[in-house]
């Protein structure tokens, strides 16, 4: 599994360079512009910077599926309902600034875990998961939002 670092960054941010901003997606209903906007809006999340959200998840989600999906053992179902809010786009034609609004909050992202200043806000459903839960966390959503355009 990817580390969630400079790295990793930089590989996603070139293949989602290599993504056409009309693609279809395999499953679903998001353009390329509004996944790179969901994946950016989770990262912002992730620090505090989307504002909170309930906590709808119980203790089968803290304790098992949780765990399960973080350490590779469960796959994030295809077309579930974010935790952190609906995705709020409108058009085809901002994906390259999209993208480029992405790597600024990973590079934020990352700046704030390199320097240990970043104080995680508890995912919704999975509860108080740290930095390195939402790392984790972060790859395998990313991977299952690339997977979803093929990229």
């Amino acid at each position: 599994m990817h580390t969630f670092d400079h790295d990793y960054a930089f590989e996603v941010i070139e293949r989602l360079h290599g993504l056409r901003p009309d693609a279809r997606p395999a499953w679903g209903a998001l353009t390329p512009a509004a996944m790179a906007r969901h994946l950016g809006d989770t990262v912002l999340f992730s620090m505090g910077r989307r504002g909170s959200r309930p906590r709808t998840g119980n203790w089968f989600m803290r304790a098992v599926a949780g765990p399960l999906l973080m350490h590779g053992l469960l796959r994030m179902p295809k077309n579930l309902e974010s935790p952190i809010g609906p995705v709020a786009f409108d058009g085809l034609s901002a994906y390259e600034g999209e993208v480029e609004t992405l790597s600024a909050v990973i590079e934020d992202y990352l700046g704030l875990v390199q320097s240990g200043d970043l104080e995680p806000e508890p995912h919704p459903v999975f509860g108080a998961i740290g930095v390195d839960g939402w790392g984790r966390l972060h790859v395998i959503h990313f991977e299952h939002h690339l997977g979803q355009f093929g990229v």
